[in-house]
């Protein structure tokens, strides 16, 4: 091994096509840890470790086949990056699959079918019933059920915070007067 520790990356891979398990060692041990930081700041480090073990598998497994032309560090990282590039890509594609299908499970449940139209159907006499009282009323409303806060509608609208307030104060009063308090309850 000592003898190994000498030799060039070039050399050693020469010596990996011919079969010989140190110097696939040698490499081994010269990159994994460069690899798995790398590996670990783009991906989690569970995922790191299998990707670098990857390349390694794949590099011994495809040993009399690869002919590597440029230098074995910029074609293992090289590697690296293809590998967690389809990997994100993989776990992208698979979150979007399985949100598809919560949506798709969704969109046809029954119960959840009933309750998306009711509140639908409730919200738009809301917004109707705001219609009489201006824009404003409207998109004060809509930020407020979308999670904004009075300031930070404010700064959206370019008015003062105490002025949201009251304005959403109003149309909560409105609506309090032409709905029940029950349904209310229910949507704020």
């Amino acid at each position: 091994m000592a003898k190994e520790l000498q030799l060039s990356d070039e050399h050693l891979y020469t010596l990996v096509n011919q079969d010989k398990q140190n110097a696939y060692q040698e490499i081994y041990e010269r990159y994994k840890v460069a690899m798995l930081v790398y590996a670990a700041k783009r991906v989690p480090f569970e995922v790191a470790e299998d990707l670098v073990q990857d390349i390694f598998v794949k590099l011994w497994n495809n040993r009399f086949t690869v002919i590597i032309e440029e230098r074995i560090a910029g074609y293992l990282f090289k590697a690296l990056r293809n590998k967690i590039l389809d990997f994100m890509d993989r776990d992208e594609n698979a979150k979007k699959y399985i949100n598809s299908l919560d949506d798709f499970s969704n969109q046809y449940s029954y119960q959840y079918a009933d309750e998306k139209i009711r509140s639908e159907h409730f919200l738009n006499h809301i917004q109707d019933l705001l219609k009489q009282y201006g824009p404003q009323y409207q998109k004060i409303l809509h930020l407020r059920m979308a999670g904004y806060s009075n300031q930070e509608i404010a700064d959206e609208l370019g008015l003062s915070e105490k002025t949201i307030r009251n304005n959403y104060s109003s149309i909560l009063k409105i609506i309090r007067s032409k709905f029940s308090n029950v349904l209310l309850f229910l949507f704020f």
